[in-house]
This record gives structure tokens, C-alpha cells and sequence, in this order.
């Protein structure tokens, strides 16, 4: 299988890496898209870049990939273990990226994927998450930049965003209660934002505060900076996460340079 014939299917998509990663994978010149359920990603990233195929259920999508299967060389499993352990039988050379909660919630999951015959390649999204995969491999998820860029001319709040769900609404208020600026607390899953929207809010307000938990008994902060403070970053907004205050955009990121990264790692 040469480099440059490289066909690509993502399996599932979590908070959009499988569409970001496709998109620019295509520009590259690596053929490459996305099938899921209509049970993830629910902010629908591939409808933006129109290279996502949604089937109602995760059997819709199993018997799919399984007709499907010849049109490409290559799968990438986003969280979707069962669907893994199904179609581990065609022998396809595959990938499986651990995105987040799922792994941290059930560790169990790694030793899983290590003993499926068409895995060769695994990935976390997140540094605290190789602790549970010791073998995986970092993957950057992407910030699309042509996007998710600066826009000086673009009116800009002086105060803090930050996009969370209304269950942690109380711990947020506690937790910035000593902050310098006003910070304005959005439910994005009652509020939601299309996918195309996001770079003008993110570019209309100064500050983004980052702070987001794993749903334990109290909630436990995650300490990785989100997707969506990377993409705040990226757009020029100052980023505030546990603590700490991040000015600028860590170009590993970049979705040329993260999907440059990842063709390597699955092809050398």
C-alpha cells in the first residue's frame, strides 16, 4: 500500500477531529471520510465540510463500512470500541483514537483495543490520557486556521467566555469568583452554536475560560486545554485554564501539521 494511494475512513467522530482531520487529509492528497451515527458530534462539524456520511443507528454504520469496506485502505475508529470489535474480521489496517471521558471512565477499553488483530496504530488526544494507553501515540487534534484565524477589525467585548453546561454552572461561578473580568456563562448544550459560527463569538470576547470536568462524583477538572480554548487561542482571544493564562497558539495544532503528523505516524 504506497503512501500517496492512501484511502482513509474515519469511524465516528468526537467533537469534530475525524471532519477536521479528513478535510485537510483530502487537501494533502490523502482521500479521506467520515461515517457515524446520528448519536455523536452533535454539533455536526461534517456538515460543514461535507464529508460526512450520517446513518441513524451504529448498526446502519457497521453494515455500511462493511459494504463500503473496498473503497478504502485505511479506517480510524474515534471512541467506537463495539463497531472495532465487529469489524476486526475484515482484516482492514486500521487505527483507534481514544478522544477523552470514555477511556478515564474505563480503562479496561486499552487492553481491548491492544488485542484486536487489525489495530496497528493507537492514539490519545490528550497527554494526561497516555497514563491509561502507554503505547499510544499523541495525536494534535486539529484547529482548522483557515477558520479559526484572527480578525483585527472585529468588535471585541472586554470580558470572559466561557462555554459549558448548566450542571457545572455552580462549580464555575466558585471557581471564578476572584476573576479580574466580568465572565459570561453560556450552556452550549441548550445554546447551541453552529459549527461555522464559532470564530466570530470566540473573536468577540477578550478572554476565554477553559474549564471543563470529567462527570465523577464531584466533577473532576480536566487540566488539557479543550478544543474549543485551542480554537479561541487560534481566533486571538487570551485563554484562562486552571490557573493559568495562554497567549498563544501551540502550532502543533495546526490541522496541516497535525494531519501531517498523523499520515507519518500511520504509514512509516
Amino acid at each position: 500500500m504506497g503512501v500517496y494511494s492512501l484511502r482513509i475512513l474515519h469511524i465516528g467522530d468526537m467533537a469534530g477531529s475525524a471532519a477536521i482531520t479528513s478535510n485537510i487529509c483530502n487537501k494533502l492528497g490523502f482521500p479521506s471520510h467520515v461515517v457515524q451515527d446520528l448519536n455523536i458530534d452533535t454539533f455536526r462539524h461534517g456538515d460543514y465540510y461535507e464529508n460526512t456520511t450520517y446513518l441513524n443507528t451504529r448498526e446502519a454504520v457497521y453494515e455500511w463500512v462493511k459494504t463500503n469496506q473496498n473503497d478504502y485502505d485505511y479506517f480510524v475508529y474515534h471512541d467506537q470500541i463495539e463497531l472495532a470489535e465487529r469489524l476486526d474480521d475484515l482484516h482492514k489496517p486500521s487505527a483507534y483514537m481514544f478522544h477523552g471521558n470514555m477511556l478515564r471512565k474505563a480503562r479496561i477499553q486499552y487492553d481491548i483495543v491492544c488485542s484486536l488483530e487489525s489495530i496497528d496504530d493507537i492514539f490519545v488526544t490528550t497527554e494526561d490520557l497516555l497514563k491509561y494507553a502507554p503505547e499510544a501515540k499523541l495525536f494534535y487534534r486539529p484547529v482548522d486556521m483557515d477558520l479559526f484565524c484572527r480578525d483585527e477589525d472585529h468588535p471585541q467585548k472586554m470580558i470572559g467566555l466561557c462555554l459549558t453546561q448548566d450542571r457545572y454552572r455552580k462549580e464555575i461561578k466558585e471557581l471564578l469568583r476572584d476573576t479580574d473580568t466580568g465572565v459570561l456563562i453560556v450552556d452550549r448544550v441548550k445554546n447551541k452554536i453552529p459549527y461555522g459560527n464559532m470564530p466570530k463569538l470566540l473573536r468577540s470576547y477578550a478572554f476565554y475560560y477553559d474549564v471543563k470536568y470529567i462527570p465523577n462524583h464531584p466533577p473532576e477538572i480536566i487540566e488539557e486545554l479543550s478544543q474549543t480554548a485551542l480554537q479561541a487561542l487560534a481566533c486571538g482571544c487570551a485563554v484562562w485554564s486552571c490557573g493559568k493564562w495562554y497567549d498563544k497558539f501551540p502550532r502543533e495544532h495546526d490541522d496541516e501539521e497535525s494531519a501531517k503528523q498523523f499520515i507519518n505516524d500511520i504509514t512509516e
